[in-house]
C-alpha cells in the first residue's frame, strides 16, 4: 500500500509541476469560452428538446387518430362500395327485362320504326 501511494503521490507532483500539452490546450479552450454562453445554450438546447418531444407525443396522437379514422373509413367504404355493385346488378336485371318487355310489345303490337331502334340500342348495350 505505502507503495502505490507513493506512486500516486510521484504522479501527482509531476502533474501539477509540469503542465502537459494537452492541460494547457484544455485551458485555452476553457479560456476562450463564456461560461454564460454555454449555459444559454445547454438551457436552449433543453428547451428545444421539450419541444420536439411534444411534437413528436402530438404526431404520434395525430397518427393514432387518423388510424382510427382510416379504418373506419375503409370498412364504410367497403360496405358502400358494394352497396353500388350491387344496385349495379339490379339495375342491369330490369333494363335487360324492360328491354324484353318493349321487344315483346313491340312484336305483339308492331309499330313501325320502334323495333329497329329498340334492335340498335340492345346491339350498342351488347358491345360494352
Amino acid at each position: 500500500m505505502n507503495n502505490e501511494n507513493k506512486i500516486n503521490d510521484n504522479h501527482k507532483e509531476t502533474n501539477d509541476s509540469e503542465p502537459t500539452p494537452s492541460k494547457t490546450l484544455t485551458d485555452q479552450i476553457l479560456g476562450l469560452t463564456n461560461q454564460n454562453d454555454v449555459n444559454n445554450i445547454l438551457n436552449l438546447q433543453t428547451e428545444i428538446l421539450k419541444k420536439q418531444y411534444e411534437a413528436n407525443h402530438m404526431l404520434s396522437h395525430f397518427n393514432e387518430y387518423s388510424s382510427q379514422k382510416y379504418h373506419q373509413m375503409s370498412s364504410d367504404f367497403e360496405k358502400h362500395t358494394k352497396m353500388l355493385k350491387e344496385m349495379k346488378k339490379d339495375l342491369d336485371y330490369i333494363f335487360k327485362k324492360t328491354r324484353n318487355l318493349q321487344i315483346l310489345l313491340n312484336e305483339k303490337f308492331q309499330i313501325p320504326g320502334v323495333t329497329d331502334q329498340y334492335n340498335e340500342e340492345n346491339e350498342e348495350d351488347e358491345e360494352d
